[in-house]
């Protein structure tokens, strides 16, 4: 990568128990920079509009 720095980011994953699960991938401590909220609030969408999802947990990585 020529001088550039890896954006954050979110992944969404929905267990067999309908929940959620959004995790926060900017490391080294996963803050919520301009990209990583841009990018949860896409995932948070994604989530609710899924009928198999009953709730939502959001988690950094670690």
């Amino acid at each position: 990568m020529e001088g550039s720095r890896t954006k954050g980011r979110t992944t969404v994953e929905v267990g067999t128990d309908g929940v959620a699960l959004i995790t926060i991938i900017n490391p080294p401590v996963n803050s919520l920079s301009v990209d990583v909220l841009y990018s949860l609030k896409a995932s948070y969408e994604q989530a609710l509009r899924r009928d198999d999802v009953k709730a939502i947990v959001i988690t950094g990585n670690n």
